[in-house]
């Protein structure tokens, strides 16, 4: 069964407005596994959730990051939810 913080990567993903996850600026937002990184998910031992994000650049970013708190909430129900946006890139 995939960790949560796939879960939430993948559905982060899949958001037609996302680019990529990103590290934040100094590579912080990321889940630690056993042998590897979920980079641009931070799951806090509390439960909180915390995604950095480099967004297309044609939609309003206030509402696709509120569209990502949603999304997240979804996956991960009721927590507090970060979202860093990174950087925007034309596609």
């Amino acid at each position: 069964m995939p960790d949560i913080a796939d879960r939430l990567a993948a559905a982060v993903l899949a958001h037609p407005a996302v680019v990529r996850l990103d590290g934040g600026p100094f590579g912080t937002v990321a889940t630690a596994l056993p042998g590897r990184r979920v980079v641009g998910v931070g799951v806090d031992a509390r439960g909180g959730v915390e995604v950095a994000v480099v967004l297309t650049a044609d939609r309003p970013i206030p509402a696709v990051t509120a569209e990502l708190r949603e999304l997240v909430r979804g996956v991960a129900g009721g927590v507090p939810v970060d979202v860093h946006v990174s950087d925007v890139e034309a596609r």
